[in-house]
């Protein structure tokens, strides 16, 4: 049972790309949108802070366990919005570390708070390998090292957003790694690296009722190569939310959010594996947590395109 875990541990490693040239997933991408994108910073006119958990493939031996920590706000001054994005990743012997500052300049379109929003994010990313730990099929193997092995390196991203009032929609582009950080440490060619990664996210609400909404959503990413496609769709029951997606080729999903409170939104989403991983793996576990400050706090006025302008007097 050993070898079988091994061997699809490696299947996996090698499909998205060996020295983690592919970035963590989340199910739950329409909650962490400012995660994804600088360019989001300051959308939701209020000081926002959003936490993710996610425990992937569970079952396998060094499966994905990984989380997020974002917060976001406009700023009146900056005509636009800042914030700070932390993330944390495991994958058996590799490890990620990342932190980055945002800005957003906002341009407003018309009365309506229509507005697009220009972003760029930097800082440093961590990534780290205990070299000791692996386990190669052929021993020694020239191109790996035997010791830990860490390497810090700055980080470059930006990304454009736009948003209709409401979030009746939105669109949004990014590039993640824009400079493709060297990681030549890890392997004895040198060849090593932070792959440039490209995402593409999109939003829809359609208003059936006072209290019911149909929230459709997709997320595309690629990286090299490589690339995944995301479709969902939620059904909003106030205060809950049900919802499904698929991953293509990979995972279908199921998702149950509750609107606690007006500041307070909690979600939790499973995902059962359909590719070759479904045989060793129960699935996988995530959790969201949102919290949007009263308007009271917000920071940007009217003339910024902020949705309810009784806000600032």
């Amino acid at each position: 049972m050993f070898a079988l875990v091994r061997r699809y541990f490696l299947f996996w490693v090698s499909w998205v790309g060996l020295w983690a040239q592919q970035d963590p997933q989340f199910t739950q991408y329409m909650y962490n949108r400012f995660g994804l994108n600088p360019g989001v910073a300051g959308y939701a006119g209020a000081w926002q802070i959003t936490g993710l958990g996610r425990l992937q493939w569970l079952g396998i031996d060094g499966h994905p366990s990984t989380f997020a920590l974002n917060v976001h706000t406009p700023v009146t001054f900056l005509r636009g919005g800042v914030g700070l994005s932390l993330l944390g990743d495991q994958i058996g012997p590799f490890r990620t570390a990342d932190i980055k500052a945002a800005y957003a300049f906002r341009i407003p379109f018309g009365e309506s708070g229509s507005a697009l929003q220009i972003g760029v994010a930097g800082g440093v990313i961590n990534k780290s390998l205990d070299g000791a730990s692996l386990r190669p099929e052929q021993i020694p193997d020239p191109t790996l090292f035997n010791r830990a092995t860490s390497i810090l390196m700055p980080d470059v991203a930006a990304g454009l957003y736009f948003t209709l009032p409401e979030d009746k929609f939105y669109i949004g582009i990014s590039g993640l790694h824009l400079t493709e950080p060297k990681l030549k440490e890890f392997t004895s060619t040198g060849r090593s690296k932070i792959a440039r990664h490209i995402y593409a996210t999109a939003g829809y609400t359609a208003r059936l009722s006072d209290n019911v909404l149909l929230q459709p959503s997709a997320f595309f990413k690629i990286a090299q190569s490589q690339y995944m496609i995301d479709v969902n769709l939620s059904l909003r029951v106030e205060p809950v939310v049900l919802g499904a997606s698929y991953r293509l080729g990979d995972a279908v999903c199921a998702l149950l959010g509750l609107q606690a409170s007006e500041a307070l939104f909690v979600g939790y989403s499973y995902d059962y594996t359909l590719s070759r991983l479904g045989a060793v793996t129960t699935g996988s576990h995530e959790l969201a947590i949102v919290y949007t400050f009263a308007p009271a706090l917000r920071l940007i006025p009217p003339d910024y395109g902020v949705r309810d302008r009784k806000d600032f007097r």
